[in-house]
């Protein structure tokens, strides 16, 4: 079985090489989708071994990880886990995601949110806006979601959808894309890492792509 890591990254230079090294022992390829940065992103990329980067005009997370499931998909690779460059993940949980990942299950979302994870480490403005969208994002999932706007989660290409929203909130609309092909779809209990004064990028300016991934998710739900 072919593993890959998907690495979002936007303007990450300075944090990238340690994301990768962190990454690297726990696949085989680590695709790195600069998406539209304006710095070293790429150039840092490519002096890691086994890293593919593919470079974009900016259109936003779920585009750059949209751009590396093809990318993965044209290595032949099974199973992908998506990591962000910025080192937020831990990246020792993610053997424990591929291990969730068998002939049942084609989606393992790791979720900040349980009460062994950490997530009280979580920027409040994260913390409320994930609890808020459980209900709907679980509805259009057909399945409980727990951490709806987590995007540290490993799938089976197989399942990977042929369109994903661009945006902000990107992982609802994956979560019911997936099960709109009947996957299913189970959870790991992952640590955020976030710093203890909570500092959040992802403002009240956000809300509107989350809100269109939420209706495409809800899309997938009749289909």
């Amino acid at each position: 079985m072919i593993r890959c890591a998907i690495i979002p990254a936007f303007n990450a230079a300075d944090r990238l090489s340690a994301t990768l090294a962190d990454v690297a022992p726990f696949v085989d390829h680590m695709v790195v989708v600069d998406d539209g940065s304006t710095d070293h992103t790429s150039e840092v990329a490519q002096a890691h071994e086994r890293t593919h980067v593919v470079r974009q005009a900016r259109q936003g997370p779920g585009g750059a990880v949209f751009a590396g499931l093809g990318y993965a998909r044209r290595l032949d690779a099974d199973y992908a886990v998506i990591v962000d460059a910025d080192g937020q993940m831990d990246a020792t949980q993610i053997p424990e995601l591929f291990a969730l990942l068998n002939e049942d299950v084609d989606l393992v979302r790791g979720s900040r949110l349980e009460q062994t994870s950490g997530g009280d480490t979580m920027p409040w403005l994260r913390r409320f806006a994930a609890s808020a969208l459980t209900l709907p994002s679980s509805f259009c999932a057909r399945t409980a979601i727990r951490d709806p706007l987590s995007g540290f989660v490993a799938l089976r290409l197989s399942k990977a959808p042929a369109y994903l929203w661009r945006g902000f909130g990107y992982p609802m609309h994956l979560s019911a894309a997936v099960a709109s092909q009947g996957g299913r779809i189970e959870h790991r209990a992952v640590p955020s890492r976030y710093p203890e004064s909570g500092v959040s990028h992802h403002g009240l300016h956000r809300a509107p792509a989350v809100l269109l991934a939420l209706v495409l998710a809800l899309r997938e739900r009749w289909r």
